[in-house]
C-alpha cells in the first residue's frame, strides 16, 4: 500500500511538472495599439524592433495595430464599456488622465522595477503619467517647442536673434514688409500660448487644477494676450486660428512669408525639405525664464489584461524605452526620452537640433493633467482667438474663459 502511494505521488509530481513546463513555454500574445507614422518609416522601424524583442523573448508575440490619434482615443473610450482593449498602448500624453478617469488603466508604478526604468527617462516627460500617488504610464517619446527663425529674413532686416521675449516682440515690426509677416501662431490653445504665459509668470489653472478664476484671467495673462493682440492688429503676427484666410505655417515658411515660429521637431524636417536657411534656439526668456510646453506620447497598460499579458507588456515597454529602441526611433523623427539616447551620437546625427530641444525640455511644462483638459483647452483656444482678433476685449474674453472652465470643472 505504501509503495502504491509513493508511485501515485511521483506520478502526480511528474504531471504537475509537465503542465508547469508546458505553461512556461506557452506563447503570450499582447496587442499593441499605436499611431506611429508609416509615411516617416516609423512602422517599418517598429516592426524591426518587435522582431528583435520577440527573438529575445520567444514566448511573447506582439501584435501591433495602427490607429489614427482620434481612433485611439475613441477606441479606448468605447472599450471602457465593451472590454475590448489592448494590452499596451502608445498614445498622446493627454490620454493618461482621460483614460485613468475611465478606470481602465493599470497603475504600472506597481511593478517592482518601475522606478528603475523610470530613472532612465526624462523626469519632465514622465511627469504627465502621474495621477495621485501612482504612475499610469511611462514616457515613450517627447517633444517641446523651440523658436525657429529664417536666417535670411533676419539678416535682410538687420535683426539679431532675440534673447528675450521683449526682444522677440520688438523684432516683429522691423521684419514686417509687403512680403514678410514677423511670426506665425497656427493655433491659440495653451499648446501655443502657454509658453508665453508661463515664461511671464502666469498660470492657466490653480495649483490643484480645480479653478481657472484668477488664473487664466489674471493681469499677467491679460497682458500676454494683449501683446499678441496688438501684434496681430498691426499685421506682425498671423495664423489660421485667428484668421481662416491666413497662409498655413508650412506653406508660409516655404514661401518665406514667416520669420519666426515656436514649433516642434517636425518644423525642422519641413524647413529642411523646403530648403529654408533656418536656425533655432530655446524659447527666449520672459520675466520668469524660458518655459516651453511639453508634448509627446506615453506607453500605457490596461487592467483587463491577464497577469501574464501585463508582465509581457511591461517587458515590451521596458525594451521600447531602453537606449537601442529609442535611438532607432530617433532616426525616423521620434525624439527620445531615454537619457542615454538623448546623448547618443547616432540620435544627434539623425536629429541635429536634439541638443536645443534637450535644453528646452529641462524647463518645459506639461499642460494640466486632468481628464477634462481637451475641453478646457478648446475653451481657451476659442476665447484667446476672440481676444487676439478683437472680437472681444482681452479681459472680457478671458473672464468668459474662466467662467466656462470653472463650470466644466465643477460638473
Amino acid at each position: 500500500m505504501k509503495r502504491k502511494s509513493i508511485i501515485l505521488a511521483l506520478f502526480l509530481f511528474l504531471v504537475i511538472a509537465f503542465v508547469g513546463c508546458n505553461n512556461a513555454n506557452e506563447k503570450v500574445t499582447i496587442e499593441f495599439w499605436h499611431n506611429y507614422s508609416a509615411s516617416d518609416g516609423q512602422i517599418t522601424v517598429l516592426e524591426t524592433l518587435i522582431a528583435e524583442f520577440e527573438e529575445d523573448n520567444p514566448n511573447i508575440e506582439v501584435n501591433h495595430v495602427f490607429m489614427e490619434w482620434s481612433a485611439l482615443k475613441n477606441s479606448v473610450t468605447l472599450g471602457a464599456s465593451t472590454g475590448v482593449l489592448p494590452d499596451v498602448l502608445r498614445g498622446d500624453i493627454a490620454f493618461v488622465p482621460q483614460f485613468q478617469s475611465l478606470n481602465v488603466l493599470l497603475a504600472i508604478s506597481e511593478f517592482d522595477d518601475y522606478e528603475t526604468q523610470a530613472a532612465k527617462v526624462l523626469a519632465s516627460a514622465n511627469s504627465s503619467n502621474i495621477m495621485g500617488d501612482d504612475y499610469y504610464g511611462l514616457a515613450a517619446n517627447t517633444n517641446t517647442k523651440i523658436l525657429f527663425y529664417n536666417e535670411d529674413l533676419l539678416e535682410a532686416a538687420d535683426v539679431d536673434v532675440p534673447e528675450s521675449l521683449d526682444e522677440l516682440w520688438a523684432a516683429l515690426p522691423v521684419l514686417k514688409s509687403d512680403s514678410v509677416i514677423g511670426m506665425v501662431e497656427p493655433w491659440t490653445g495653451i499648446w501655443n500660448v502657454g509658453p508665453y504665459i508661463w515664461s511671464e509668470g502666469g498660470e492657466v489653472l490653480s495649483p490643484d487644477n480645480t479653478t481657472a478664476e484668477g488664473y487664466i484671467n489674471s493681469q499677467i495673462v491679460v497682458d500676454v494676450i494683449q501683446t499678441l493682440a496688438d501684434l496681430y492688429q498691426a499685421g506682425e503676427l498671423a495664423g489660421p486660428s485667428m484668421d481662416p484666410g491666413a497662409t498655413g505655417d508650412t506653406d508660409g515658411w516655404a514661401s518665406e512669408l514667416y520669420a519666426f515660429e515656436l514649433d516642434g521637431p517636425w518644423r525642422a524636417a519641413s524647413n529642411t525639405a523646403a530648403g529654408i536657411n533656418y536656425g533655432a534656439i530655446p524659447l527666449p526668456e520672459g520675466s520668469e525664464g524660458s518655459i516651453s510646453v511639453l508634448g509627446g506620447e506615453n506607453f500605457m497598460q490596461f487592467k483587463n489584461s491577464s497577469t501574464e499579458e501585463q508582465v509581457a507588456a511591461w517587458k515590451f515597454i521596458k525594451f521600447m524605452t531602453d537606449e537601442h529602441a529609442q535611438v532607432e526611433m530617433a532616426k525616423v523623427g521620434q525624439m527620445p526620452v531615454n537619457l542615454e539616447a538623448l546623448e547618443n551620437a547616432e540620435a544627434v546625427t539623425a536629429m541635429p537640433l536634439l541638443p536645443v530641444f534637450q535644453e528646452a525640455l529641462l524647463t518645459a511644462r506639461a499642460r494640466p493633467v486632468i481628464p477634462q483638459w481637451s475641453q478646457v483647452e478648446d475653451i481657451i483656444a476659442t476665447k484667446v482667438a476672440e481676444a487676439i482678433t478683437g472680437t472681444k476685449t482681452v479681459q472680457v474674453a478671458l473672464d468668459e474663459a474662466a467662467a466656462a472652465i470653472d463650470e466644466l470643472l465643477g460638473d
